[in-house]
């Protein structure tokens, strides 16, 4: 008979080497059950219809569903906490933002993940613009109108935002600042509540993206005045850019990124970004991305989540410092 102990130690290590050779195959199949896709942002807005938009084509193309999981909350640092510290197996990946990944480190004092370190970039995912609307019944058809209007009144105008440290929130900064407007800023959960505010006349003014503010334009219940963005929309040709409006530089439009918990295999990770790739080749999926203003990022890779996240906070986290937002 066998020493027990030997025999043992080679059901051990006879374990080991199935777990390890389950561990190498799994990405092969991957995915075998419903992947999550959290947001950082409420439903109705664009960050939503873009999930919903890739996580369509995804269940489609690789056969298993994605759940669309929406957690709001701290600019969408509650969202990027919580994909943090999930199992790093391709099953629950973030839909990060320009806010999360890159900027809210300037906004919020303490964050309870590392933008940089607790996150793999899978790939830019798309951009957007935004639109500088203000509510139907200001009496201002231009920014030179609008700016003529705050100046008047210093105090009298508030903006909405779709957050705290939104990239909504800090191109209205940027455009106060350069025209040394006095204007309170008024935090929304989200793009289409703030857009809601606007309309109601809560605040006056915002910077809205076009996938929440464009359906009120249309129904002259806010007015445009000048586009986030470096070339003008070809809904909207007669309403100028931010630059044509004398504002050398804005966040834009601000982007958005699929990530995964660090440590997630290189094979998931090609994967998910392959299907990436094919939706923006895709005709129909493309169409619905164009329906809500989305715009194929120049550099799909997962490396260019991580650059992307590095030179903006590089380039914007002096300026969003200068604005005093940090909490204590």
């Amino acid at each position: 008979m066998k020493n027990p102990a030997d025999l043992l130690k080679r059901l051990t290590v006879l374990s080991f080497a199935c777990l390890a050779a389950s561990a190498q195959a799994q990405p092969a199949s991957y995915p075998t059950k419903p992947i999550r896709l959290v947001v950082s942002l409420p439903p109705g807005g664009g960050a939503d219809g873009l999930a919903r938009i890739w996580g369509e084509y995804v269940t489609k193309t690789l056969g298993t569903a994605v759940v669309v999981e929406n957690r709001a909350g701290v600019n969408g640092s509650m969202a990027a906490s919580y994909v943090a510290t999930q199992a790093p197996d391709g099953y629950t990946i973030l839909l990060g933002t320009q806010s999360n990944l890159a900027l809210n480190r300037f906004s919020y004092a303490k964050l309870s993940y590392d933008p940089e370190q607790s996150f793999t970039g899978i790939g830019m995912l798309a951009t957007t613009p935004q639109i500088l609307v203000v509510n139907s019944e200001v009496p201002a058809n231009n920014v030179a109108d609008f700016v003529k209007l705050a100046k008047a009144a210093p105090g009298k105008y508030s903006f909405s935002s779709a957050g705290k440290g939104n990239s909504t929130h800090l191109n209205m900064e940027i455009f106060a600042k350069h025209f040394q407007l006095d204007m309170l800023s008024v935090p929304y959960k989200g793009s289409a509540a703030a857009a809601l505010a606007t309309i109601a006349g809560e605040t006056q003014v915002m910077s809205g993206v076009p996938s929440s503010a464009m359906p009120f334009i249309k129904e002259h219940k806010l007015k445009p005045l000048m586009v986030f963005f470096d070339k003008r929309l070809p809904e909207m040709p007669g309403v100028p850019t931010a630059a044509e409006s004398g504002i050398a530089k804005t966040l834009g439009g601000g982007w958005y990124a699929l990530t995964a918990p660090k440590g997630t295999p290189d094979a998931i990770i090609q994967k998910l970004n392959a299907v990436t790739v094919k939706m923006w080749a895709d005709k129909e999926a493309r169409q619905k991305l164009n329906s809500v203003f989305m715009i194929q990022p120049p550099d799909l890779t997962p490396g260019h989540v991580a650059a992307a996240s590095r030179r903006d906070s590089e380039q914007w986290g002096p300026l969003v410092k200068s604005f005093g937002l940090m909490d204590q």
